[in-house]
């Protein structure tokens, strides 16, 4: 009997060890989410199985990019084109700078530096991703209205006294 015991309590010991190595979802949301990130522009067929098939996409705010969704085709087809007649030799940085997330989403801290096509385009962003069933179901993105309006549209801002 006690030969049972000592097994048993050998086997919840290692079941328990077996279990720690185990990547906790938050951990896991923020690497799908930072490799969605290193991925979209460079490899887009990476990028997109990261997402779930209900995903939808829509950049925040008051710029002409504003309130349109996409969905999991339009955001490669339409809004991936849009960015690159914006910024048409690409980014020469989009690096994630921080991170923060739990079980159902991650919020990350990006910088980016590009030429647009009005000059010199450098903004700061936060993207907010939502996860359902281990995937990508929801990305909203936030950046500088007045960056876009200005560097990617050249608009002009006059004081309103």
């Amino acid at each position: 009997m006690r030969i049972i015991t000592i097994f048993l309590s050998l086997l919840v010991s290692a079941s328990a060890l077996a279990g720690h190595h185990e990547k906790p979802t938050s951990v896991g949301n923020i690497e799908a989410a930072t490799k969605f990130m290193e991925k979209v522009l460079t490899e887009p067929d990476v990028a997109q199985n990261l997402l779930h098939d209900d995903f939808d996409f829509e950049f925040m705010g008051v710029s002409k990019l504003a309130g349109v969704t996409y969905d999991k085709t339009t955001y490669f087809s339409e809004w991936l084109v849009t960015v690159a007649e914006l910024i048409p030799n690409g980014f020469r940085k989009l690096e994630v700078v921080d991170a923060i997330g739990d079980n159902n989403g991650v919020a990350l801290m990006v910088e980016g530096d590009a030429d647009g096509i009005n000059g010199t385009y450098a903004n700061k962003y936060v993207f907010v991703f939502k996860f359902s069933e281990g995937e990508i179901i929801s990305l909203r993105e936030y950046t500088s209205d007045l960056l876009v309006a200005t560097r990617l549209y050249k608009q002009k801002i006059v004081a309103d006294d």
